[in-house]
């Protein structure tokens, strides 16, 4: 072949070529409908089995900025997922994403457009994205920040919407007082008890603060940012039992589980919120020779 040949390329192979639009879009399409059937299907499991919630949950925890969908998308294809990129912003990074890397489908949004009934709306497309795992940054996975537990209990009190009360003689570890708007807390605990216990009723306290929830609804869904937050922050999560939560979510719908799931995950976001401002405030300051 002559080296022209390669630029001058003849009629029928241009045309082969040539991109095809409607085929792209079909191609889209499907991408979508495949994804948006995805999460319809992890909800139903969720429903009925709570290691599939349980996966959920740690993803939503680890990627506490991506809506309910993307985190179930993600849980359902690669739950042990920490850093997800497009291979063209991975490849801006130079950094190379692994030949055969896994794909995982998550959702973006598109145009806006006005509905039927006049209201606007946003689409949402598919698009694929990559772990570090599938990357040439690989070892750099899971070297995410970590903190003392001093200074995550200490975070933990300023996200708070509630004052904080010891006391010796407490049937639980801690329990949020709707009427007097305090947790008290059982002296003596561990800082690993105190911490997955002082979460658990923070978020009843938001739950009551912010929805008006009294405790018997909003229960095991502090239960759940408990877990989520316990999980993000690397302390062990083995005494966590999701084994009710078929019973919990009894009659729910997938729809309908979705939304329980979106006031869990803005629970959990308003704590993070805090919590972030919390640990940079009283993040130490380097001297010159540590910044060395």
């Amino acid at each position: 072949m002559s080296i022209y040949d390669v630029f001058y390329k003849n009629e029928k192979e241009t045309e082969n070529n040539t991109f095809n639009k409607e085929e792209w879009a079909r191609k889209k399409q499907k991408q979508r409908q495949d994804a948006y059937e995805m999460v319809e299907s992890t909800c139903e499991k969720m429903l009925s089995d709570g290691e599939v919630l349980k996966d959920y949950l740690k993803v939503q925890g680890r990627f506490d900025r991506y809506s309910v969908t993307n985190a179930i998308l993600v849980s359902a294809q690669m739950p042990e997922a920490t850093k997800l990129k497009e291979y063209k912003k991975w490849r801006a990074d130079r950094i190379y994403v692994d030949k055969g890397a896994n794909k995982v489908t998550i959702f973006e949004p598109g145009k806006e457009y006005i509905r039927d009934n006049g209201t606007q709306a946003v689409s949402y497309n598919a698009k694929v994205v990559y772990d570090i795992s599938e990357t040439s940054a690989k070892k750099k996975a899971g070297n995410e920040k970590t903190y003392n537990m001093r200074r995550l209990i200490s975070a933990l009190i300023d996200a708070s919407p509630a004052d904080f009360q010891p006391v010796d003689d407490l049937d639980a570890p801690a329990f949020y007082d709707k009427e007097k708007q305090i947790i008290f807390v059982k002296t003596g605990l561990s800082e690993e008890q105190l911490f997955k216990a002082v979460t658990k009723e923070i978020s009843a306290a938001i739950y009551h603060v912010r929805f008006n929830e009294d405790r018997e609804a909003s229960n095991f869904k502090a239960y759940c940012v408990a877990f989520m937050t316990t999980s993000k922050y690397g302390i062990d999560t083995g005494d966590f039992n999701f084994d009710k939560a078929p019973e919990v979510f009894d009659g729910l719908e997938p729809q309908s589980l979705k939304s329980e799931l979106g006031k869990i995950r803005d629970v959990f976001a308003e704590i993070q919120t805090e919590m972030y401002r919390s640990l940079g405030k009283n993040a130490p300051v380097k001297n010159r020779e540590q910044e060395r």
